[in-house]
Formats: structure tokens, sequence, C-alpha cells
């Protein structure tokens, strides 16, 4: 891989972009593009010479998601991919004995515990820039109740009833509105509620593992 190449990165991302400062988009060489869908890797080694690739968002549903093998002809073509956040965690979990680097805490959840799924980080978003999410994923608010359980503003068992009630929810209804009322039900004051919500973006690791990403930058490093 040349230096110049060492200096390029192609980030799929769209809802885990949501509230990032635009400095830290404009790194020199980082090239952003939308939620990655099945070819999009293909199509980029065929244009590209070998570089870096960063998988954060992709989609599933109105195209076939990324696929395993592509990202191994990536691979086998000379790139460095790295997988966060959402999508790209889940394929970095995958496949990070072939090649492919894990980073951040959700795809360190992924690895650790052989049954978090794939519905942990899925959300409904815009079709069109700038993706702005349309509901909150679950592993979101899984951080915020255990917060809340570990300051002991709810109990385990007030935790694990709302979790068993969310997770059981299609993943487009779990929004900052469904998670209110439901948190309504339960003997907390209201104002504490409200501010909670309000400061949801603490909560937010699919986000704060793409800032995270951004600053440290390891596209730049050289390959040992």
């Amino acid at each position: 891989m040349s230096n110049k190449a060492l200096e390029i990165c192609t980030l799929f991302a769209g809802p885990s972009l949501q509230g990032i400062d635009s400095q830290l988009l404009c790194s020199d060489g980082l090239v952003i593009r939308p939620p990655i869908k099945r070819g999009d890797v293909e199509r980029l080694v065929a244009q590209s010479s070998p570089s870096n690739l960063a998988i954060v968002d992709g989609v599933f549903h109105a195209h076939p998601a990324v696929g395993h093998a592509e990202i191994l002809d990536a691979l086998a073509a000379g790139w460095r991919i790295w997988g966060l956040s959402s999508m790209g965690a889940i394929r970095a979990c995958e496949m990070d004995t072939l090649g492919m680097t894990g980073f951040g805490e959700v795809y360190r959840k992924f690895a650790s515990d052989p049954d978090m799924s794939d519905d942990e980080v899925t959300l409904i978003h815009q079709s069109q820039e700038p993706f702005l999410s349309l509901s909150e994923p679950l592993i979101h608010i899984r951080k915020f109740l255990s917060e809340w359980v570990a300051v002991q503003i709810i109990t385990p068992e007030q935790e694990q009833h709302l979790l068993h009630y969310l997770k059981n929810m299609w993943y487009g209804h779990r929004t900052l509105n469904c998670l209110k009322d439901a948190l309504q039900a339960l003997p907390v004051a209201a104002e504490i509620i409200d501010s909670a919500l309000a400061n949801f973006s603490i909560y937010r690791i699919k986000n704060l593992d793409l800032i995270d990403f951004l600053k440290l930058q390891p596209w730049t490093r050289t390959v040992k």
C-alpha cells in the first residue's frame, strides 16, 4: 500500500453521523459515502487502488446487506477494513479472524456476547441525506437503563421489564417518545425523565464510537 493510499479512508455512514462536529468530517483524505449496501465494496475495489475502508452504517431492507464475500475479496486485494458502530460492528465481529478490524464499544459488545442480535443496532432513518434517525437503537436504550440502575433511579427488575417490552417491539417503534411513555409508568419524577431524555446523546454509543474513530484516524497509521 502506497503512502498516498494510507492517507485515504472511504467511510460508509449515515445516521451514526448525527450530531457529529463537522470539523471531524473534514480530515484530508476522508471520503464519506452513504450507508453501505451489497456491491458497494466490490465497486470501490474495482475502481480504486487498495486503501482504507470503514463500514459504519448499512442498509438491509431496500437493498441486500453488504456481503461477506466482497469484504473478503477486498481484504485479499490489500485493503484495510474497519467495522464499527452498527452494520460495521456486526460484520467486524463476524470477520475479525479473517482480517477485518473491529473498533469501539458496540463492536466489543458483539464480540463478547454471542447472544447479541443485529436488532440491537437496528433503526429506521431518512432515505436521503442527512439520513437522520427516526427511531432509537435498542443498544442505546440498554445503555441508558443500565446507567439508571447504577444510580438507583430504577431497579434491575424494572430495567428487565422495560427491556423485555422494548425487545418485543418492532425496532421502528422504539423512539424516545415511546421510552418516555414507558418510563412515566414508573415511580420516577417527570423532571428526571425529561432531563435524561433531553441529554440522551451521552448514551448513543454508535455515534460516540464513530467520533472516537474520526478523532483517532487509525487509517493514517503505518502498516506494520
